[in-house]
């Protein structure tokens, strides 16, 4: 198996880099037997000292980085492509924390598990807050999806970066 993934990565590394680049394959190669061998050292030593995480215990915490301009009913992806899948049947609160940028008109947000709308939230514009909010607690079954975006129907809003959350947990 170890050898498989040398030679994909060797393979990854020629394809990336091209042949001429690599003068001297030996140190290459060489050099991914390594980073493998590091990889393998360090997943051993974290599988001999994590805790066990009961399937109970969901959670999750995600901040968005960059400002984005929204469309209709985009979604709002923070920092990492969010599935938000729940892996086993239960209740759940999910929350988010978002803030528009002061030179933005309002933002308008909504929470939606797999099509169904089941929460929403506003950041106005004028001498206000420029943040808004929205939880949920539902039920969800194996494989259901919960994701935030844009309010279907409205043009262009700004979400700002940074200051923006999606956070959730089993009960």
């Amino acid at each position: 198996m170890r050898i498989l993934y040398i030679s994909i990565l060797f393979s990854t590394f020629l394809a990336v880099y091209g042949i001429d680049s690599c003068r001297n394959l030996g140190k290459a190669k060489a050099t991914l037997v390594e980073a493998i061998n590091t990889l393998q050292r360090t997943h051993k030593l974290l599988g001999e000292t994590r805790s066990p995480i009961s399937s109970i215990e969901v959670a999750f915490h995600a901040r968005l980085k960059p400002s984005v301009t929204l469309g209709s009913t985009q979604t709002v992806i923070f920092d990492q492509v969010i599935t938000n899948i729940a892996p086993d049947d239960g209740i759940y609160f999910f929350a988010c924390t978002f803030l528009r940028p002061h030179t933005a008109s309002e933002l308008h947000l909504q929470m939606v598990q797999n099509s169904s709308e089941i929460s929403r939230g506003h950041a106005a514009t004028g001498g206000g807050s420029q943040e808004g909010s929205m939880n949920a607690v539902v039920y969800m079954h194996k494989g259901d999806v919960v994701k935030v975006r844009h309010y279907p129907g409205l043009g262009s809003e700004i979400i700002h970066g940074d200051w923006s959350f999606f956070t959730g947990y089993r009960i």
